[in-house]
């Protein structure tokens, strides 16, 4: 498609490139912490058994596997995702761990091909940085869950510590582009991973952007000294 944005055509073959060893890779460059950063932000969605949840940019499932829990087995997650081999592979995952409550669907995050008001959450984990729009993804999210339902944005931060952002820089620039790219054999993606977040919103920017699309009572909760940080937002 002619008219996709650069950045779009970019970032799907960045995470094509590395499907095959994305989990892998998270599990090593995060210490295993991304299960617990999941964990935390399935719990703010405050779902209930037999509600139905949304998971954007949903990769290899790993958030709409964490979402099923939560749902059970009379609810349902819808995952969506645009590229193929990611999606593909969560679905191999899914199968293979016998969970039959998740539907993925290839779709963009800035046109999401679900219905309004229709999910009690909608979730989306470490891909913000990664649309060509983000205030139309969050506005997105916000159409899909009915009036009082959540949106949660997980996302990588910029710790505020000065030892430890000193510290975590000194990791995030230097050793985990070095590791990531040797693993996967693609340097260049794990070099665009800290580029992505320089160029990446301020907690308060998001806040502002949350709002603006209509969300209220925004919460933020930074995880692990701040490297990631949660974006809560309720629908009116």
């Amino acid at each position: 498609m002619a008219d996709r944005p650069p950045k779009e055509e970019y970032v799907e073959k960045l995470f094509t490139s590395i499907a095959p060893r994305y989990d892998l890779l998270n599990s090593l460059l995060s210490f295993n912490r991304h299960k617990y950063w999941r964990a935390f932000s399935v719990r703010q969605c405050r779902l209930s058994p037999s509600d139905r949840a949304l998971d954007v940019a949903a990769g290899t499932l790993d958030f709409a596997v964490e979402l099923s829990k939560a749902v059970g087995p009379s609810g349902e997650v819808v995952a969506v995702d645009f590229c193929r081999p990611m999606l593909e592979l969560g679905r191999q995952k899914i199968e293979r761990q016998g969970i039959a409550n998740i539907s993925a669907i290839e779709g963009n995050a800035e046109h999401l091909p679900v219905p309004s008001d229709s999910f009690r959450a909608a979730t989306i984990g470490f891909a913000l940085r990664n649309v060509a729009d983000v205030e139309r993804t969050i506005a997105e999210m916000a159409r899909a869950v009915e009036p009082g339902g959540r949106v949660v944005c997980l996302e990588l931060a910029r710790p505020q510590g000065p030892v430890f952002k000193h510290i975590y820089n000194l990791y995030f620039n230097r050793v985990l582009p070095f590791i990531g790219g040797l693993i996967s054999r693609s340097h260049e993606s794990y070099a665009y991973l800290p580029a992505s977040l320089r160029s990446f919103y301020t907690r308060e920017e998001l806040t502002r952007v949350m709002k603006k699309v209509g969300l209220a009572d925004i919460e933020v909760h930074d995880l692990t000294g701040g490297i990631v940080a949660v974006h809560i937002g309720t629908k009116k």
